[in-house]
């Protein structure tokens, strides 16, 4: 009777341990599937995306580029009123002294007059 029993424990035993190999080999090939899937997938996102990030990159180098222009068109704008409020003030002082200079010409020439 006990070898009857340790019998069918074994044979139980090896068709579980059957059963259980039937299924991770599955598991495997489905793995091995997935990871096929997985690599296809990717390598069709980077073709869909290759060409979306060649035009941010164009993008990106025409923004720069119009922001560099940007910013030489403002120094020569920011140069060129500093000089032309520097040539100005220059005239203006000098102008200012020319006006004083006749001013006090003319208020010489009056008193001379007036003696």
């Amino acid at each position: 009777m006990v070898d009857k029993a340790i019998i069918l424990f074994l044979l139980v035993t090896i068709v579980c341990l059957g059963a259980l190999t039937v299924y991770v080999i599955k598991l495997l090939i489905s793995l091995k599937d997935l990871a096929n899937n997985a690599n296809i997938i990717a390598t069709s996102v980077q073709k869909e995306i290759e060409p979306t990030l060649q035009e941010l990159k164009e993008a990106a180098k025409s923004i720069n580029s119009i922001a560099n222009n940007a910013d030489a068109k403002f120094k020569n704008a920011k140069t060129g009123i500093a000089s032309a409020l520097g040539l100005s003030a220059c005239l203006g002082g000098r102008l200012k002294d020319f006006i004083q200079g006749i001013v006090k010409g003319i208020s010489f020439g009056v008193n001379m007059f007036k003696k």
